[in-house]
């Protein structure tokens, strides 16, 4: 089982690895075009600006100013290898430029000042069908790698030149390319594949030193029997707590469910394999929301579409997370289908009646029942009242009759009241 765990997490951290690989050699475009205004929510884009005492006319009437550029990164990445291409007016001269590695594009005659005609920057202009300047990152420099929002550093990085144009000019027509870097540290996912790694070798170690201990005693295979129950126990407890972690106004949400959906199928009748395996089924199927952002979680106010379409989305980046976990095939199934309605009008497949598979319409009704009866970043909890009033008028609609019929004998017989305040902590309350 360890063995198998640690294949698994190891071929998981692999995949992750190329992925953030790929994706940080994937060049990406941004155009800022001059009759639209910038979007705030871009990944990323630049501003030149220039400051009212740092602008000056020359006796030719010409103007120069000191154009300051600083890069706004809404992303948690590192942004390098980039390029920016402005567009600039015809007869423009660059004095001087800093941060970045700039080139000179230009048409027509140049109105350099006579006595800049033999600097570096003058040799560097290049006879073009188009004016642009072309700024670079330095190669090889980290002090001049855009930083994501995420970054300890409060200061913005800037480039900038001192531009003489025939005319005031404010640079809008940019072109911006580069990389992000996608660092595989900076995700949950990372972290949880490492731990998962570490968990699995720990076991794995321990087995073998178990195995050698106890081959010459009659009851190895109690010991061993008992050290995978362990092991397991510890394993989906450790991933509960990684869903707790993230949201705390939910914390103990699926031990609770966990609980309330085995009551479920002992009351179905179903057998002890199937209550201790539903038990583990509903443990695991909010484990999606690790990929969700914290800020959308834990938001109080109204979810905007796009924040309602990511909460949505736990089920199927469940669904992702669980489908090579081939030792318990329905983990997935609930993981992806307990959002579904009775009626059909759930999601993420719209599925109706006992299309949806009977865990998931137990754990339905459980996670339905612990989210109505605790409090929530958005609402206090309902009172037993409305939550009764509620699982009668969505019975056949969101929940399956049958199900939510049990929920309320169980309301009413109080056992529902031996679940509600359980201990996290006490790992006996993650044993089926």
């Amino acid at each position: 089982m360890s063995l198998t765990l640690f294949i698994t997490f190891a071929t998981g951290l692999t995949f992750y690895l190329i992925y953030c690989n790929r994706k940080s050699n994937t060049t990406v475009t941004f155009i800022q075009e001059p009759d639209k205004p910038i979007d705030p929510k871009s990944d990323i884009y630049i501003v030149f600006s220039v400051e009212n005492s740092k602008r000056w006319e020359l006796q030719n009437h010409t103007f120069g100013a000191q154009y300051d550029g600083k890069f706004i990164n809404n992303t948690n990445h590192r942004f390098t290898d980039w390029t920016v291409t402005a567009e600039v007016p015809e007869n423009y001269w660059v004095d001087s430029t800093w941060n970045a590695d700039f080139s000179f594009y230009f048409t027509g005659d140049k109105p350099i000042p006579i006595e800049h005609v033999e600097t570096a920057d003058y040799m560097r202009q290049f006879q073009s069908d188009k004016n642009q300047l072309v700024m670079k990152k330095v190669p090889n420099s980290r002090g001049t790698e855009v930083l994501g929002k995420n970054s300890k550093s409060s200061d913005s990085f800037m480039i900038g030149m001192i531009m003489y144009t025939p005319r005031i000019y404010e640079i809008t027509n940019i072109k911006i390319t580069g990389k992000f870097i996608y660092e595989p540290s900076e995700s949950i996912i990372y972290h949880i594949l490492l731990i998962g790694i570490t968990i699995s070798v720990v076991a794995f170690l321990i087995l073998i030193i178990i195995r050698i201990a106890v081959i010459k005693q009659v009851k190895y295979y109690e010991v061993r029997q008992k050290l995978d129950s362990d092991i397991i126990v510890q394993a989906f407890k450790t991933f509960a707590n990684f869903v707790d972690a993230k949201d705390p106004y939910t914390r103990g949400h699926p031990l609770r469910v966990a609980h309330y959906s085995r009551e479920i199928a002992k009351r179905l009748k179903l057998s002890d394999h199937e209550q201790s395996e539903i038990f583990w089924l509903a443990l695991m199927h909010d484990v999606g929301k690790i990929s969700v952002s914290d800020s959308i979680l834990n938001k109080p106010s109204k979810l905007s579409e796009d924040e309602y379409k990511e909460i949505r989305s736990h089920v199927t980046k469940g669904y992702e997370m669980l489908k090579d976990f081939t030792a318990m095939p329905m983990l997935k199934e609930v993981a992806k289908s307990h959002h579904e309605h009775f009626d059909g009008k759930g999601y993420p497949e719209g599925l109706k009646g006992i299309a949806i598979p009977l865990e998931a319409r137990i754990v339905c009704v459980s996670d339905s029942f612990d989210a109505m009866n605790s409090d929530r970043c958005y609402r206090k909890k309902l009172s037993k009242d409305a939550i009764i009033r509620e699982l009668q008028i969505e019975e056949g609609k969101h929940f399956d009759p049958r199900i939510a019929r049990i929920m309320l004998s169980m309301i009413d017989d109080k056992f529902i009241n031996e679940i509600e305040n359980l201990d996290i902590s006490d790992e006996t309350n993650y044993k089926p």
